[in-house]
């Protein structure tokens, strides 16, 4: 906790207080102090009533090595080892979400493989969680008719499973996304952190500190901290780092980046909807055209064919006429 004089939780502007869904911040804050760590991560396995309890962690190489020269290195924002042994990957992802579930599992995997020693028994390794703080709904996932898979949730548990009988396979892959858009959405349009997506309390807590930028009602953000001395000590933490002007500059630069990104592929993802839409309005007068003409050349049709009724019915009468005159002829 902050004890600086005159310092006071709940004098600070939070209009000021830097994003943390920004990766530094999130990053910094965390490595400065893995207590507030095994806070927030006790509160996402509360969330889904996963019993499971961190007394400690340890912060470990964020780097998870390339196996070969085509392959690409990865950088977690986090990664640490509790004190079962359990591995835990967290990443605050607040771009590129197209890729992100391949992502966290090549991630998985990378991890989960390298802790394994040779001669090792493969029962014996520890589950690796993955844990990723995203600004949207992934597009991965898609509505599930079969089993009414729930839409625009919150935080999603996701492990390996019978799709029969919905029995654990493996509790060695665990992957948990956090949707901070939907979270801040369902806060704006109840007014209050009385919402029905999450279970937790103490996690509601910890995502409004951290989606605070977004959402409208900044009391709602002040009265979370009155009894949550984990989140004091939170925010007092982010208020320093923000009084540092080094600080303050790698964090606006490292935001800024962060803008451009999810602009430039905004951007593209607007060119290729509107080359989608002009393809389709071309297939569309294609086929316009098409039906046109095939109205046309059915009309044409009908045409041909009652002039060959006429030829046939003409030719009809003349047969009558030549046989009528025949008959004539006979008589005379």
């Amino acid at each position: 906790m902050d004890s600086r004089p005159g310092s006071n939780i709940f004098t600070i502007d939070f209009d000021l207080l830097m994003d943390l869904r920004v990766d530094y911040v999130f990053k910094l804050l965390f490595i400065i102090e893995p207590r507030l760590l095994v806070s927030l991560l006790n509160a996402i396995f509360a969330n889904k009533k996963i019993p499971r309890v961190i007394k400690s962690l340890t912060i470990k190489n964020p780097y998870l090595e390339k196996k070969s020269g085509d392959d690409k290195l990865s950088i977690l924002d986090i990664r640490a080892e509790l004190d079962d042994g359990t591995n835990v990957l967290i990443e605050m992802h607040m771009y590129g979400l197209g890729e992100l579930k391949a992502k966290t599992i090549r991630s998985w995997s990378r991890a989960h493989g390298e802790d394994l020693k040779i001669g090792g028994d493969y029962s014996d390794q520890p589950p690796t969680i993955s844990i990723a703080f995203t600004d949207g709904k992934l597009k991965s996932f898609k509505e599930n008719i079969k089993y009414k898979t729930e839409k625009n949730k919150i935080h999603r548990h996701c492990m390996i499973m019978d799709c029969e009988d919905f029995s654990i396979f493996t509790d060695a892959m665990e992957l948990h996304y956090i949707d901070m858009k939907a979270f801040a959405k369902a806060v704006n349009k109840a007014g209050s952190l009385n919402i029905n997506e999450t279970e937790d309390p103490f996690f509601i807590k910890w995502l409004a500190l951290i989606a605070h930028v977004e959402i409208n009602d900044k009391t709602i953000i002040k009265h979370i901290f009155e009894e949550e001395e984990d989140l004091q000590m939170a925010v007092s933490i982010l208020e320093r780092l923000g009084e540092d002007q080094l600080t303050r500059q790698a964090y606006l630069r490292r935001k800024d980046e962060i803008y451009f990104y999810n602009k430039s592929i905004a951007d593209l993802e607007n060119r290729i909807e509107q080359e989608q839409r002009r393809a389709e309005q071309e297939q569309r007068r294609a086929e316009q055209a098409e039906a046109a003409l095939t109205e046309k050349d059915e009309a044409l049709a009908e045409k041909d064919e009652a002039l060959a009724e006429k030829d046939e019915a003409l030719a009809e009468k003349d047969a009558q006429i030549a046989r009528l005159l025949a008959q004539l002829s006979g008589d005379k």
